[in-house]
């Protein structure tokens, strides 16, 4: 892990964080957060908050190519394999003019290179999955690599606390928790869920100065659930209600990138891309009928896809001294289709909603090094969208001012913009929780003024940073209740929006981090303030409130060390608990939607805490590699609350605590050759 020129920017490989204890294998996106400025995840996912932005904020590009499904299993498991990287840049504070779309961060990730001279391969296997990667020379030229993982449906103990973590905030669940035995309510529940993805990368040197690559990737997620109902009458409007429901979520894109030296001054990147992210969810509700037959009393089907088609071309010249000038144009071309079909007896409801959007964008930069002392980074990115028919200037500026060896002093800000938006449906683990959409007419762009200050200090092995930031949002929006509603989404490309909430919001905090880097021990400790608030018109009585993922206070210690051949790492966390609405400010309405009527998010649940450890080897047993280990999360068991979980469906709304997980081992063993 290394700090980089631009502020605020992180640069390590997945080799830095190979030992750190996680759930069966490196995963790159859980590892992150371990850095300040990156809070951890609800209840432990990989989803990203960084610097009190959302998920959604964040620009995940892989080889140039942007990355809308970045996790697996719920989010638990990041989408991406680490085996397939070679190393991952976050631009959390200075964002470079050559990056554009989002409001938050950028990450990085370049994949690796095969071995040109001779073929490689590894596997291995854990509880949750199992990989293969192989790596293939081409004429000694270039290589072809490729790596497959998919999941292993072993009832294992995290396996089983992962689906009852996630599953249980379903509303269908919910539904089956307010079962009274006392008027004979009785429910079943049954639910399969796996995952598999693939990652590819074809590089080829054409010619000395020119250099060819081919990255494709793919994944898809599967989620079967079974449910049975008796006395919900009520609710169900049948005594008796079967019902199957299935989800998949799917991700499929590929990027060609060809990088030219033309000479020791000038080179130009030039890359086509296409991706494809999609949602498909089927249900089928039935009764019985005459003994039994069952009846088909409805069904829903809801697809949400969204396209992203991307050409970009970037150029560098160095000619002039001291100075490195960097410009570039980018097309984009995004589609979002989105269809629900419900059928409830003999009613059917369809919705079909259709988006497209142009984004243009130019950039130009100059990095000026005038002397010794200051690194100067300045540029100006502007983009035209043809669906609000506007222009959009983002101009970028970073300041480094070296004091003396081994102190500096940074500073940066930038105004960016994000026309692509995710949408998440509390309650819901299925279809449309996570749905896509861009800026219309009806759906505004978001926007963001970014600042930046920070301090380093570095001697020996040892290095010090001290950071602060603040950020200002302005046109975020969310959907009224706590599901995205059908009737919001009108026909053809209009959204109404009469159910939509406008406002701003504000993200500030500090940043601090000690690192040692070499010898006996090595890791580093970090400790991040942060207050992200959101200020609505329509909620809270017009007052400013907490964010949901706010989160004051985080302490985070990593430690490494190497006794006689085997790695021993240990992390422990400390984080302020997750802010939620006290139930005397949230009602429920006739259709089971929970609202609120002021104080929102005027609690907080107790802090967190809980230290992990893992213990590995590397045996050579020629011509192979082992690489073995063992990883325990929550090693003294602590008993840790990730959020509250609302039941509108009981006479009263109920309130559950949703814990985290008690102490989880988990072994795995990869043979390389």
């Amino acid at each position: 892990m290394d700090r980089s020129n631009s502020p605020g920017q992180i640069s390590f490989s997945p080799r830095h964080i190979s030992t750190l204890p996680n759930l069966g294998e490196v995963d790159i996106f859980r590892s992150l957060q371990f850095l300040p400025g990156v809070q951890l995840g609800l209840g432990g996912t990989s989803g990203l908050y960084i610097r009190g932005g959302t998920p959604d904020q964040n620009l995940v590009i892989l080889d140039g190519m942007p990355v809308y499904q970045t996790g697996h299993m719920f989010g638990f498991i990041s989408g991406i394999t680490a085996d397939a990287i070679k190393d991952i840049q976050v631009y959390k504070g200075s964002i470079p003019a050559q990056f554009g779309g989002r409001v938050s961060s950028v990450i990085e990730l370049t994949s690796r290179n095969g071995n040109s001279l001779k073929p490689h391969g590894a596997f291995y296997g854990n509880l949750m999955s199992q990989g293969i990667s192989a790596e293939l020379p081409i004429f000694s030229r270039g290589s072809w690599i490729v790596n497959l993982r998919r999941s292993i449906n072993v009832q294992s103990d995290l396996y089983k606390s992962i689906q009852e973590f996630v599953t249980g905030d379903d509303k269908f669940n919910l539904l089956s928790q307010s079962a009274d035995q006392l008027v004979d309510q009785k429910a079943f529940y049954g639910l399969q869920s796996s995952y598999k993805d693939l990652i590819s990368r074809l590089s080829f040197l054409a010619a000395p100065r020119h250099r060819f690559t081919f990255t494709h990737i793919s994944g898809i997620d599967s989620v079967l659930e079974d449910r049975e109902y008796f006395g919900f009458n009520s609710i169900m409007g049948h005594d008796t209600t079967e019902l199957q429901e299935r989800t998949e979520w799917k991700n499929n894109g590929s990027i060609l990138n060809w990088f030219s030296k033309w000479n020791h001054e000038y080179d130009s990147h030039l890359s086509v891309s296409r991706y494809l992210y999609s949602s498909r969810y089927r249900s089928q509700q039935s009764s019985p009928v005459n003994g039994n037959h069952l009846s088909n009393i409805g069904s829903a089907d809801e697809d949400n896809t969204l396209e992203d088609r991307s050409i970009r071309f970037q150029q560098q010249y160095k000619g002039f001294e001291n100075h490195r000038i960097t410009s570039g144009i980018e097309e984009s071309y995004y589609a979002v289709r989105y269809k629900t079909n419900k059928l409830d007896g003999s009613v059917s409801n369809t919705v079909v909603f259709n988006q497209e959007g142009f984004l243009h964008a130019f950039f130009l930069q100059d990095q000026w090094i005038p002397n010794d002392r200051w690194d100067v980074q300045a540029g100006y990115r502007v983009s035209y969208y043809n669906e609000l028919e506007g222009f959009y200037g983002s101009p970028r500026l970073a300041l480094k001012y070296r004091v003396r060896p081994g102190v500096s002093l940074e500073t940066s800000l930038g105004r960016h913009h994000q026309f692509v938006h995710r949408l998440i449906g509390e309650n819901m683990t299925r279809g449309t929780r996570r749905m896509w959409i861009i800026s219309s007419r009806q759906i505004p762009c978001i926007s963001s003024l970014n600042y930046h200050t920070g301090l380093n200090w570095e001697k020996g092995y040892y290095s010090l940073s001290m950071n602060g930031y603040y950020r200002s949002l302005n046109d975020i929006f969310q959907f009224q209740g706590s599901f995205i509603p059908t009737t919001t989404l009108v026909n053809d490309r209009t959204v109404s929006n009469n159910e939509i909430d406008f406002g701003t919001g504000t993200a500030r905090g500090m940043e601090l981090l000690l690192r040692k880097k070499e010898g006996m021990v090595s890791g580093w400790i970090s400790y991040h303030l942060n207050r992200t608030k959101y200020d609505f018109p329509s909620l809270n009585n017009g007052d400013s409130f907490l964010a949901n993922h706010d989160k004051m206070h985080e302490f985070k210690s990593v430690i490494m060390t190497r006794i006689r051949k085997w790695d021993f790492t240990a992390t422990w966390v400390y984080a302020s608990g997750r802010v939620y609405t006290s139930t005397e400010n949230m009602y429920v309405n006739s259709g089971y939607q929970i609202s609120t009527t002021g104080n929102q998010n005027n609690e907080r649940l107790d802090s967190i805490h809980h230290l992990d450890v893992s213990i590995s080897r590397t045996w050579q047993v020629s011509p192979a590699v082992i690489h073995t280990g063992l990883s325990i999360y929550n090693l003294y068991d602590q008993w840790n609350i990730s959020h509250k979980r609302y039941n509108p469906y009981t006479t009263q709304l109920a309130v559950t605590d949703v814990a985290m997980f008690g102490i989880t081992p988990m072994a795995f063993v990869k043979i390389s050759f």
